[in-house]
This record gives C-alpha cells, sequence and structure tokens, in this order.
C-alpha cells in the first residue's frame, strides 16, 4: 500500500513515516526538506503549487496531511503565510486527491480547536469560535475536509493531537525548553500558580494511533490522540528534579490569554482504534532527556 505523508520530515511526520515503515507501507514524502530516512521516496515541493501536489498524489492510496505552518508564533508573525499554507495548500492537497482517486486523506489537527473550555472534552464537545488564528486555520482544515466528502465523497479521518513531546521536537517548544534549561542549570520560568496543563502525548505513541487510524473504521471520523494524563507545569518540573538536582524556578505573574488546560477524552479512539498511549509521562520525560543529551545540546 502506498501512502503519502505531507510534512514527513518534520517532527510528528517523521515518526509517523518510521511506523508506516515498521508496518510494511511504500511510503512518499511530499515536503521542501530531505526526509530523515533513506528508503522512503522523497517528493521535494510545495503544497502552493497545484501540479505539485497532483503529481504528489500519483500512485497513492492515503494521505497523511501533515505539512503546515505549525509554529503559534509564525502563526502570529505572518497570518497570511498561515492562512495561505494551512487553509490553501490543505485545498490544493484535497483537489490533488479527488482527481487522483486517493481512498482516504487522514489530517493531522489539534486538540487546539477545542479553545478555552475548561473540564473535559470528547469529539462531539461543539468547537468554539476560534481566539488564536493558528486556532482558526486548523478548524479551516477540519472544515475543508468534511466539506469536501459532502461534496466529492472523498473519506477523511480528522486526528486532533494534543502536544507531542519527544526526539526531534522543535527546540522552541516549552518541555525542550525546560529540559535545555535544567542540563545547563538555567532557572526555568513558571507562569502564574503552574497548575496549567495539557494532556501531553509521546511522539511514538502519537504515530502508532495515526497509523492505527488507517483501518476501515476511522473512515469518515474524528478523533483525540491524546495521552492519559493531565500532566501540569509543576509536575513536569518535578518530573525533572529526578534527573536533575537543585533546579532553579522563576514564578511570574501569569501571561494575559493563558488558561488551565483540557482533559481530552481518548474513549473513542481506544473503542474504534483499539489504540491507546503506552508511555506514562515519566517515562517519556527521560526519553527526552537521553535524547537531548545524546545530541550535546
Amino acid at each position: 500500500m502506498n501512502v503519502l505523508v505531507t510534512g514527513g520530515s518534520g517532527f510528528i511526520g517523521s515518526h509517523i513515516v518510521d511506523k508506516l515503515i515498521e508496518q510494511g507501507y511504500m511510503v512518499r514524502v511530499f515536503d521542501k526538506q530531505k526526509p530523515l530516512r533513506e528508503d522512503v521516496e522523497w517528493f521535494k515541493g510545495d503544497l502552493l503549487n497545484e501540479n505539485a501536489a497532483l503529481e504528489a498524489c500519483k500512485d497513492i492510496e492515503f494521505i497523511y496531511h501533515l505539512a503546515a505552518i505549525a509554529d503559534v508564533n509564525i502563526a502570529l508573525s505572518n497570518p497570511a503565510l498561515c492562512m495561505q499554507v494551512n487553509e490553501i495548500g490543505t485545498l490544493n492537497l484535497l483537489n490533488a486527491a479527488s482527481a487522483m482517486e486517493v481512498e482516504r486523506v487522514l489530517l493531522a489537527s489539534t486538540t487546539w480547536v477545542y479553545g478555552k473550555i475548561e473540564g473535559e472534552v470528547d469529539e462531539s464537545t461543539p468547537i468554539p469560535p476560534p481566539d488564536h488564528i493558528y486556532t482558526k486555520t486548523k478548524i479551516g482544515q477540519e472544515h475543508l475536509l468534511i466539506a469536501w466528502h459532502e461534496q466529492t465523497r472523498l473519506p477523511y479521518t480528522i486526528l486532533r493531537y494534543d502536544i507531542p513531546y519527544g526526539p526531534r521536537m522543535r527546540a522552541n517548544m516549552a518541555m525542550a525548553i525546560f529540559v535545555r534549561k535544567a542540563m545547563k542549570k538555567e532557572p526555568i520560568t513558571i507562569f502564574g500558580d503552574g497548575n496549567q496543563g495539557r494532556c501531553f502525548i509521546y511522539v511514538e505513541d502519537l504515530a502508532k494511533g495515526s497509523v492505527a487510524a488507517l483501518q476501515p473504521s476511522a473512515c469518515n471520523q474524528v478523533f483525540n490522540i491524546a495521552g492519559n494524563e493531565f500532566v501540569t507545569v509543576n509536575k513536569i518540573v518535578e518530573v525533572l528534579q529526578e534527573s536533575f538536582r537543585d533546579i532553579k524556578v522563576e514564578h511570574t505573574p501569569p501571561r494575559p490569554h493563558d488558561f488551565k488546560g483540557v482533559v481530552v477524552n481518548i474513549e473513542k479512539a481506544r473503542q474504534l482504534l483499539d489504540w491507546e498511549p503506552k508511555t506514562a509521562f515519566k517515562e517519556g520525560l527521560k526519553k527526552l532527556i537521553e535524547y537531548t543529551r545524546s545530541q550535546k545540546i
């Protein structure tokens, strides 16, 4: 089976590529950057180029769509680029997928779409109006897949990822920053009381959940892919202290628009995909520490 992974050279995409190869799939990566592996086909291109998208989809059965502006800081500084890549790029891909008779498109979305809802969310939770340009584009991607299915019958799967962490993560992501500061004995800044958190998910668990979504049971469905634990910022520091002595912490006032976080229900993925994360947060963070040390960062 031939699978295309847009953004397959990035943090999440590269791990999905790894799991697909392990499962015996033939993988083509559509990305501007060279893939991390040599045993995949690399189609170098840009989603904003309609012809490139069309060529990338030739002889493909399933598409994982991860190529996007995923850095929220870039989204804020260049909203036009974020809109173009995330929404127009997705539209180009859907058009190409239909033209090449692809069997299904699986979208990497985000639990950011739930906004600042408090308590617990599942896939049936109503999506509030976005309060961030990045969130607006991710909701837009979801709407495009659903609307395109209604018009063309192209099947889809939407995967709402909570915050991933692990090897190859971007250096400007909070978990990576915390680990590097602990290694360098620099103070870690905690905004507010530190009880804000997320259902962080170890990236290999996320990749396995993504591959599980190739099952027919995932067709035209939305799934939360998140960790089992709601982990606060204080908990991150507490676990880091098991690996590093005398971690310095600086407390500052809460930032405007910060929110406590939400518990993400993953029962639907357990039931329909027979998937759940296997890596406890403490174990995953220690793996990230080991990886960071190996990179001599």
